[in-house]
């Protein structure tokens, strides 16, 4: 259930309140050891997620950790809490997995993701029952984190627009955006259709809750019924965001190239499998792109790092580092909400993309295709990039292909001028894989 970034599984057969109790034990003698004896707390709206925050709680509690209930909401506005007051935060929640599935997201006192060592660490401690003990006490705080979250939203938001005079169709999915997103459009002078108001719903009722264009029709279909200007649409825990306009949802590359042409930062982090539209467009304004691994985890690292203004990935994940560390969909689609998305997108250069997944037989067979990519590619194309597999340019396209730190996959992604072109190089990478 110790995965790359977090920590996943299906509930109750991986994941139960068990689990939960001796994880809280593992993390709160981390935050003792490493930081301090209080640590944030908060869920999303799945029923699971209740159970095992309870339990949770309990472990560190046992543990000697001071507990402080951030209560029900994004993953950003807990991560927020931690930052405000100065502790490791927790999320319940596995974002946009199933619902029979759950997990945890820990982040630093500064409002990032858990990188893999530390994570590492809390598995040892959890492996080895190595705890820390003591009797901690909890602490609701879930009424002012609420009130500092919109109005560190709303400061953020009015260094850009001062109001949003649009209609907008609005899904939260039943996720952790309820109370938050479609409240903030509001108050920032949005007309706004509530699809989860709607249906009066308090829990996920999209099974997985993850906002793909295919599954979102009836979201679409609102917008032109209510003559609406943008929908958006949130996943569980509100880190990632869809966004509909002009008829069509926009990709997580165009997105990006958006956000980065409204606020035309200086230094921009992105993963390494971001679309070059997102580089044109910063270059375009004298800023600059720093690159890192897949990982939401290492992006905000280097974002900190760097002192950027945005920082993201192309799955539609968008942080802002001013704000705090951590992605935010609530944010992201306030934003897109009030700018001139018609403008904004003539200023983003025309490609193709296309992303598949081409599995192999094992973990090992998995390192030695690589390593014979890697060799081809060095011998005959132009290398971008080895740092996170091999980013080369091939027949014009720019090719990406890394393995899945987990499974026996190499995952390929291409862009190009035309869908044609497209389609020619990953059917070429595709026979490059199976003649390894």
């Amino acid at each position: 259930m110790f995965k790359r970034y977090d920590i996943r599984g299906n509930y109750p057969g991986e994941i139960d309140e068990e689990f939960a109790e001796l994880l809280g034990r593992a993390i709160g003698t981390f935050s003792r050891q490493e930081y301090s004896s209080k640590v944030v707390v908060g869920r999303d709206s799945k029923k699971s997620s209740l159970p095992l925050k309870k339990a949770f709680v309990e472990g560190l509690r046992g543990a000697g950790v001071d507990v402080l209930d951030a209560g029900t909401g994004p993953t950003d506005y807990v991560a927020l809490a931690g930052r405000e007051n100065k502790s490791v935060s927790v999320q319940i929640t596995s974002s946009h997995l199933p619902l029979d599935t759950n997990g945890f997201k820990f982040m630093y006192p500064e409002g990032n993701g858990f990188l893999n060592p530390d994570l590492y660490e809390v598995q040892d401690l959890f492996r080895e029952r190595d705890f820390k003990s003591g009797t901690g006490k909890v602490e609701d705080v879930s009424g002012e984190s609420y009130e500092r979250y919109f109005e560190e939203v709303k400061q953020f938001f009015h260094q850009y627009f001062d109001s949003i005079d649009r209609k907008v169709v609005v899904d939260t999915l039943g996720g952790a955006a309820n109370g938050f997103l479609p409240e903030l459009l509001e108050e920032l002078g949005a007309e706004v259709v509530d699809i989860a108001a709607e249906k009066d719903a308090d829990e996920p009722y999209v099974d997985p809750p993850n906002p793909e264009p295919g599954e979102l029709e009836y979201v679409a279909e609102r917008v032109e019924e209510e003559n609406a200007d943008i929908a958006l649409a949130t996943d569980m825990d509100a880190d990632r965001v869809a966004v509909y306009y002009g008829e069509e949802w926009l990709t997580g590359d165009q997105l990006f190239a958006v956000l980065a042409g409204l606020m035309t930062p200086e230094k921009v982090v992105a993963s390494v499998d971001t679309s070059t539209l997102l580089e044109e467009v910063v270059q375009g304004k004298d800023g600059e792109v720093y690159y890192t691994r897949v990982g939401d985890p290492f992006v905000a690292d280097k974002a900190l790092e760097e002192d950027a203004v945005l920082a993201g990935e192309p799955n539609n994940h968008y942080c802002f580092p001013g704000f705090v560390p951590y992605n935010s969909g609530t944010l992201t689609g306030l934003l897109l909400s009030a700018a001139d998305l018609e403008n904004l997108l003539e200023e983003v250069p025309n490609r193709s993309t296309g992303r598949t997944s081409l599995e192999v037989e094992d973990n090992k067979v998995k390192e030695d295709v690589m390593q014979d990519i890697e060799n081809e590619v060095r011998e005959e194309h132009e290398m971008i990039s080895d740092l996170d597999g091999v980013k080369f340019r091939k027949e014009g396209a720019t090719v990406l292909a890394r393995p899945s730190s987990r499974s026996p996959v190499i995952r390929v992604a291409v862009e190009a001028q035309s869908r044609e072109d497209v389609e020619n190089v990953l059917g070429e990478v595709r026979e490059l894989v199976r003649n390894q």
